[in-house]
């Protein structure tokens, strides 16, 4: 589900854009050039390709995507996975690995982080050995995505530049075919601004949004593995879900906290 901040922005943008084009002429369309976007969006992928393999740069871009249409993580599912953690304790207790394995849902045997908890717990592996093995699956997987933010806000610096050189390209274009003839000069100039126009908009609408984006993201599920790791580790200490309740909702805003009495 997309975001509503994500919408509200991308809407907004869009929609303030060209409505301040619509009003100000007729001839909105000269605002439209396909060889100026792809010199612009090409030359931008090009050089992130030269930056950086292949593959990181496609993840990057899906990442992108990805963050658009998917919503953050709230507090609400912060504190619904209190809530689940707590019924996961009383499963455990009762009836051992086996049945805590079965119990899982499809979503959470899909959940990296939650897969890879009930798999320790299932090989025998004691509180410590678990905090430091989901710790460190946690901060390896922090690098390898903070790659993704990093690669969208290097095509955000690069997409004005390849619009300048949009700009000059089209100048000199228009200057060789003027032929002394000055009307031409308005119209030309107009045309060749586009790809600087392009440049700026695809850096500051979409490439450093969603670059700031999928870093806050990235943050947030760092906390919410942060949560999901201390809820292992009590389970694999057999805590009731009081102690489990209290500790996890640290992680939550007084407001949003989980308890069985609000229920």
């Amino acid at each position: 589900m997309i975001s509503v901040s994500t919408l509200v922005g991308i809407t907004a943008g869009v929609g303030l854009f060209v409505t301040a084009v619509m009003s100000s002429t007729d001839n909105y369309m000269m605002f439209v050039s396909v060889a100026s976007g792809m010199m612009v969006v090409g030359s931008t992928f090009a050089a992130s390709l030269i930056s950086f393999s292949f593959a990181e740069v496609m993840h990057a871009i899906k990442a992108m995507f990805q963050t658009i249409l998917a919503g953050n993580t709230t507090q609400g599912h912060l504190s619904d996975l209190v809530k689940r953690f707590m019924e996961l304790s009383e499963i455990y207790r009762d009836g051992g690995i086996s049945a805590l394995e079965d119990s899982l849902t499809k979503q959470e045997k899909n959940d990296e982080h939650m897969a890879l908890g009930i798999e320790l717990m299932g090989s025998g592996y004691k509180q410590g050995d678990i905090r430091v093995i989901m710790g460190d699956a946690m901060d390896s997987h922090w690098q390898r995505q903070s790659l993704e933010g990093k690669i969208l806000n290097t095509m955000g610096v690069y997409a004005p530049g390849f619009g300048m050189v949009g700009t000059i390209v089209g100048l000199i274009i228009m200057l060789d075919n003027m032929g002394g003839d000055m009307a031409n000069l308005g119209k030309g100039l107009a045309l060749a601004l586009i790809t600087t126009l392009y440049g700026v908009l695809l850096a500051n609408l979409l490439f450093k949004p969603t670059a700031a984006q999928v870093t806050e993201k990235q943050e947030q599920e760092y906390f919410r593995h942060e949560l999901i790791t201390d809820g292992f580790v009590m389970l694999s200490e057999k805590r009731d879900a009081m102690m489990i309740q209290d500790r996890l909702n640290a992680y939550v805003k007084p407001s949003k906290r989980y308890s069985p009495n609000l229920e």
